[in-house]
C-alpha cells in the first residue's frame, strides 16, 4: 500500500486569488480615503462660508433698518480670505418696516465658481 504524502503550501491559483482580494481591499481603502479627504475639504469650506456670512450679516444688523442703503453692494473679505467674495442686496422695507436682505457669498472650488445665498430680514 502506498501512502500519499501531503505536501503543505499554496497553489498558484490560491496565491493569485489572495493577491486579487488584497488588491481589491487596497483599492477600496484608497477610494475611501480619497472620498473622505474631499468631504473634509467641502466641509471646511462650508464652515468658512457660514462664518463669513454670519460676520457680514452681523454688520448689517448693527446698522439697523433705518441706516441700510437700499440697493446692491459687493466686495471681498480682505487678505485673510481672498478667494471669497460677497454681494449684498438690501430691498425696500415692506408695510411693517421689515427690510429683506440677500447675501451671496461666492468662491472658486476646484476651478468651479460656487455661490451660496443667505437671506434674512432686519426689523
Amino acid at each position: 500500500m502506498r501512502k500519499s504524502a501531503a505536501i503543505g503550501g499554496f497553489t498558484l491559483v490560491e496565491v493569485l486569488v489572495a493577491t486579487g482580494v488584497v488588491a481589491l481591499g487596497l483599492v477600496a481603502a484608497l477610494t475611501a480615503f480619497s472620498m473622505a479627504n474631499r468631504v473634509r475639504a467641502v466641509s471646511s469650506n462650508d464652515t468658512v462660508v457660514a462664518f463669513l456670512a454670519q460676520q457680514k450679516l452681523a454688520e448689517v444688523q448693527l446698522l439697523g433698518p433705518q441706516q441700510l442703503p437700499v440697493g446692491a453692494d459687493e466686495g471681498d473679505f480682505g487678505p485673510e480670505f481672498p478667494q471669497y467674495l460677497w454681494k449684498l442686496t438690501v430691498h425696500e422695507p415692506d408695510d411693517v418696516n421689515v427690510v429683506p436682505v440677500d447675501l451671496i457669498i461666492s468662491t472658486v472650488e476646484a476651478g468651479r465658481k460656487r455661490e451660496i445665498r443667505f437671506t434674512t430680514a432686519i426689523f
